[in-house]
């Protein structure tokens, strides 16, 4: 008896002992949390189903009030479940689901097609509509991080395994986009051809077996076959990227800016063989892949021709962060990718829709809104939807038929070439070849170069290095001026110029009046580092400190010039700026005032002495022509003494704008007042043809900033983000696209 008491109590001593622990593990303080794991076994088990799902789905989830999250049927409980982990389940048959991620880029029809319609109603004509396009693309390259490209290593491509067949030719290319990073690919030729060839773009989508896939290889030989270089080539962390970063990197938001950059560099080098057509190109794509082709249709104007495939949708914005990760979609108010591709007009676009997937409607609502887009240019009929409402989501025969018949009819290929006797359309006389002889870099990545970057974070940081790199580089930067956004050393100035996209500030020293010196803050240590910290956290340069000051107060009559001028060098130093602006103003104006020329040359000389001891440049402007500046510059006798070009001076006095810069010459300019008189905006400036302007200073080779003075539109011209804001996107399109 002593004995089952014993037993006994051990008994209810073990169960309290675990009831305590369950009670430890279950209640409010930790919320009944369980593993996901144990909760979806638990769910399985109670509903009989099955959930399939990879382990690192689950692993160091958990379900918070676990027990409180079950309902009468599997479907509402998994909905509670898996809610709050952004999770989802698809039913694939009866009582089998599959765990996913949940998608918030996919929409229901009828709020895809509400959305799509308020962004269309915000342009009701071509005016309107390309001005849209104009920000659009300015935003989507922003958004992608590419604003800026990073330079280009500027090596050749390493090339694998040349074969030869009947009718084309295949040779593996890797082509390195930053230093240490390839994109991989094959490119197809026809065997034989003569002169000038079309260029084609296959990137590929997110199905098995990717660019080595049977279908890709029938697309690619017979585009090739029909007369035209292609190359089709790996999306970022797939194929043999995967020797340099994982497979899950390819949902990493950054994976949309590395194979878009990719293309670009791939396009760079198609496009300067001897060989290539470049009034033909185009890009063709399925899936994730169409998506990338209606993105690159939007951002580059090489790109002629484009063949979104089983992709193009108003109410899904992509399946992976590859195709929407980065901010695209939240350009202009919100824009979708209906509206990206409607950027490609009006150049030739096909666009295959099916009925098993989310174009299943296209025909219904989207495709109405891309005719009316390519109507207004007149050229409604180089829009072709091929609508296959009983296939699913791959890029079979049928699809493939529809790009060779467009592409033949847009790109002047032989469509004769893939033709059997009979007339009809053969794509499958190829040679298949096995996933091995697309390798560039061998079967186990043997050749892959010593210097290759490996891992994700160390190709993000080598990313944003070469892009730091660039900007510090780059050959015309837009600057903004301080006094003109808001006054005179106002910190709010380079927040503004940042959010108006411009890559720098000109910082003005402060009124002069009857002092002796300019009313600057920037020799206060706490304000000017105020001023460095805002700069560097808006990756905004202070590229020049303006003496505004002298364009009222005489500089070639006042005896205490030194001191002011002395301020504004010491300021630079502690600022590390390069370049000060000295205009001579309305009161030593020497073609009104050439009395004063003497003592104009003997400040300058002074203020050129006093810039070379400290290694930088005072840039003047006067009234005179580019002769007389000539003249003047050798009399000062300095080269820290150059012009500051304003291409107001010429114009107004009825010069031509590119002869007196011609005549200055790149070694004169320090920099350039990229502007007009107030009227209009700089695009509608009939007195500049600024693409013009463009090529004289490319042939130049001037380097440099081009500021943003005046040109505002006379309707409006105290807005002065609408002002600058347009002249900053204009300047940028024209000298940085």
């Amino acid at each position: 008896m002593k004995k089952h008491y014993k037993t006994g109590f051990v008994l209810v001593l073990a169960i309290c002992c675990n009831l305590s622990w369950l009670q430890a593990q279950l209640n409010t303080e930790n919320q009944f949390a369980k593993p996901l794991k144990e909760v979806l076994n638990e769910v399985q088990k109670r509903y009989g189903i099955s959930i399939r799902y990879a382990d690192s789905m689950v692993v160091n989830k958990k379900v918070t009030w676990a027990e409180w999250k079950f309902r009468a049927d599997a479907e509402t409980t998994l909905d509670n479940i898996l809610k709050p982990l952004e999770m989802k389940v698809k039913k694939e048959k009866d009582k089998v689901y599959k765990l996913g991620y949940y998608e918030y880029y996919r929409w229901e029809p009828k709020d895809g097609w509400a959305e799509l319609d308020r962004i269309a109603a915000q342009y009701n004509n071509l005016e309107d509509w390309e001005k849209r396009k104009s920000g659009l693309r300015t935003c989507l390259k922003e958004a992608m991080e590419l604003s800026t490209l990073p330079a280009s290593p500027g090596t050749a491509p390493i090339r694998a395994n040349l074969r030869k067949f009947p009718g084309y030719t295949i040779e593996n290319l890797a082509i390195e986009i930053l230093p240490g990073v390839w994109v991989n690919g094959s490119l197809y030729k026809p065997a034989k051809f003569k002169g000038k060839i079309p260029v084609v773009l296959h990137p590929q989508g997110h199905w098995d077996k990717h660019r080595y896939r049977p279908d890709c290889q029938y697309t690619s030989a017979s585009i090739a076959k029909m007369g035209a270089m292609l190359f089709n080539y790996d999306m970022f962390a797939w194929g043999e990227s995967l020797l340099q970063c994982k497979q899950e990197d390819h949902r990493q938001s950054l994976a949309m800016t590395l194979q878009t950059l990719a293309s670009i560099r791939i396009l760079d080098y198609l496009l300067a063989q001897k060989d290539a057509d470049t009034s033909r190109v185009a890009i063709v794509g399925g899936s994730g892949g169409g998506t990338h082709t209606v993105m690159m249709s939007a951002i580059d104007k090489r790109i002629k021709v484009s063949a979104p495939v089983v992709n193009l949708s108003s109410y899904f914005y992509g399946g992976c962060p590859c195709e929407s990760g980065q901010n695209v979609h939240g350009c202009m108010g919100r824009t979708d990718n209906l509206e990206i591709a409607a950027m490609a007009a009006p150049q030739p676009q096909l666009v295959v829709s099916d009925g098993g997937d989310w174009t299943d409607r296209m025909p219904e609502h989207d495709f109405l809104y891309l005719q009316k887009m390519y109507r207004w240019y007149g050229k409604e009929d180089q829009l072709v939807n091929v609508h296959l409402p009983n296939e699913k989501h791959d890029f079979g025969f049928s699809k493939r038929k529809a790009v060779y018949e467009f592409f033949a009819k847009y790109m002047g290929l032989n469509l004769k070439a893939i033709q059997a006797s009979d007339g009809s359309l053969v794509d499958t006389v190829i040679t298949l070849e096995p996933e091995s002889s697309f390798y560039v870099f061998g079967e186990k990545g043997e050749r892959l170069p010593t210097h290759a970057v490996k891992g994700f974070e160390n190709i993000r940081r080598l990313f944003y290095a070469e892009v730091d790199k660039a900007r510090q580089d780059q050959r015309y930067k837009i600057g903004l001026i301080d006094l003109m956004l808001l006054k005179r050393q106002k910190l709010g100035a380079i927040t503004l110029a940042a959010d108006l996209k411009a890559d720098g500030v000109e910082v003005d020293m402060g009124g002069l009046g009857n002092r002796p010196t300019f009313e600057n803050q920037l020799l206060n240590d706490t304000i000017r580092n105020q001023f460095l910290q805002t700069a560097k956290d808006r990756k905004v340069e202070i590229f020049s400190l303006a003496m505004t000051g002298y364009y009222a107060q005489s500089i070639c009559e006042r005896t205490e010039y030194k001191q002011s001028i002395a301020d504004c060098i010491r300021t630079m130093q502690l600022m590390n700026v390069k370049t000060a602006f000295l205009p001579l103003g309305v009161q030593c104006d020497l073609r009104k005032k050439p009395a004063l020329r003497n003592a104009v040359v003997t400040r300058l000389k002074d203020a050129g002495k006093m810039a070379e001891t400290a290694g930088v440049v005072i840039a003047i402007e006067t009234a005179l022509s580019a002769s007389e500046e000539l003249q003047l510059l050798k009399e000062i006798g300095s080269p820290a003494i150059k012009i500051y070009f304003n291409f107001s001076n010429p114009l107004k006095e009825g010069r031509d704008l590119i002869s007196e810069l011609k005549i200055l010459g790149k070694d004169n300019i320090a920099m350039i007042h990229a502007s007009n008189k107030d009227s209009v905006w700089l695009e509608n400036d009939l007195q500049i043809n600024m693409p013009l302007v463009k090529k004289c200073l490319d042939e130049m080779g001037y380097r440099g900033w081009l500021v943003i003075e005046r040109s505002r539109d006379a309707r409006k011209p105290s807005d002065t983000r609408y002002n600058y804001g347009a002249n900053t996107a204009y300047l940028k399109k024209i000298f940085q696209d």
